[in-house]
């Protein structure tokens, strides 16, 4: 986290921390709640390396299977994280755009996508400099191909991508997309 940012990132913490401390389930109605919010808890695999399969499977012989999964896989996440930033900032009254940012590394960790590392080279501006620059250790897409002992020709972490570009889109109001 680039040194100026670091007083937002603490506050952003404690949001997100008491936004996921108030979980409830109740597995006899099929619910998961967080902050009074419905969650889904999906298997990593399910949206990562098996669902490149199973384009490839929709899609055979044809050699844009993988753009296919890599484009939808990046489509919901991004509108995943455009929704979520819009409620979270509803939700805990978050105004300033650099405050809604900061809260989405914190969210994307308790949420299970991955860590989020950010550049000091980072320039989170509202206007046409806006830069993000990171890494996600651990990412739950990364861990799925490792898991499976696959290997890809091409970047595997696109919901990764797609969520943090909607997240930051929702948190700025300015149209960004991501490339891994």
């Amino acid at each position: 986290v680039p040194p100026e940012l670091e007083p937002l990132f603490r506050r952003a913490e404690e949001y997100v921390r008491a936004y996921f401390a108030s979980h409830r389930a109740d597995p006899s109605k099929g619910t998961v709640e967080y902050h009074g919010e419905r969650y889904i808890h999906v298997r990593a695999a399910s949206l990562s390396i098996e669902f490149f399969d199973l384009v490839r499977r929709v899609y055979r012989g044809h050699r844009d299977a993988d753009d296919v999964a890599r484009s939808l896989l990046f489509d919901v996440a991004h509108a995943i994280g455009l929704a979520d930033a819009r409620d979270f900032r509803r939700q805990m009254g978050v105004t300033e755009p650099l405050e809604a940012l900061s809260a989405g590394p914190v969210h994307f960790a308790f949420a299970g996508w991955a860590l989020v590392d950010l550049s000091p080279d980072c320039n989170p501006a509202p206007n046409d400099e806006y830069l993000l620059l990171y890494d996600h250790p651990n990412s739950f897409e990364a861990d799925a191909w490792i898991k499976a002992g696959r290997r890809s020709t091409a970047p595997v972490c696109v919901m990764n991508a797609g969520y943090s570009s909607g997240w930051s889109e929702g948190s700025f109001g300015i149209p960004l997309v991501s490339q891994e």
